[in-house]
């Protein structure tokens, strides 16, 4: 359970970090994402972290409804209408939400196309191929000129510019990964948006477990200073 809820943290921080290599700020803008599963891959968290707007069709019911439970969506709706009604408001108002509709794929994509609805990024995660070759990859677009495929070749050159590597923090109790998350923050600068965003947000939707880890970027320095109290472990 527990390598599992890290492989999904560290999951949702590349995801994140995918989205924040194309813009500064997502406010307002629309992330889409569709595909049997696809709400467990940490996409709506990072979307909401990153501080715009997901939707995301999912026919896994089971899945929804576990992800929904432990806090990684927002929103679980059972018609297009709910959706798009929930979601508009936020959008127009800049904030982060995440809405799950639950149901078959095709009629939804359909009746999104009639309606004209048009996403910043839609995600077609590289070993989605299942519903892709179903359906048809064309199929799954709403816009084909849409950039869809994760990961791509840029998040890597971005975190090797900042200097950047993955780093687990670990922690033997939930209240010593929020002291884990205090030190974070007092250490990284004030201007650094994109991982105080991260350390700050996260929680919200992936619930921290006992025995539990904080996934982060660090530089080598910041890597080497914090080993001295949580002795972190290269990914």
């Amino acid at each position: 359970m527990l390598e599992r809820a890290e492989e999904l943290q560290r999951q949702t921080l590349r995801i994140y970090g995918e989205l924040m290599v194309r813009r500064e700020s997502w406010a307002g803008r629309l992330v889409f994402a569709c595909g049997p599963g696809v709400s467990a891959t940490g996409l709506p968290a990072a979307v909401s972290i990153a501080g715009g707007a997901a939707l995301v069709l999912d026919s896994d019911a089971a899945m929804v409804k576990s992800v929904f439970r432990k806090g990684g969506v927002d929103f679980v709706v059972n018609t297009l209408d709910e959706a798009l009604r929930v979601l508009k408001n936020e959008i127009r108002k800049g904030r982060p939400l995440s809405v799950v509709l639950e149901g078959k794929t095709e009629p939804a994509l359909e009746e999104l196309r009639e309606r004209g609805v048009l996403p910043e990024l839609q995600v077609e995660f590289a070993d989605s191929g299942d519903s892709a070759e179903r359906l048809g990859r064309d199929a799954l677009l709403l816009d084909p000129r849409a950039e869809t495929v994760l990961p791509s070749l840029d998040l890597q050159g971005w975190l090797s510019q900042h200097g950047w590597a993955e780093t687990v923090l670990a922690a033997t109790t939930t209240a010593g990964l929020r002291e884990v998350d205090a030190r974070l923050l007092a250490r990284l600068p004030e201007g650094d948006k994109v991982r105080r965003g991260w350390i700050q947000r996260i929680a919200q939707y992936e619930r921290p477990a006992p025995g539990g880890a904080r996934v982060i970027w660090l530089t080598e320095a910041e890597r080497a200073e914090a080993s001295g109290d949580d002795a972190p472990a290269d990914i």
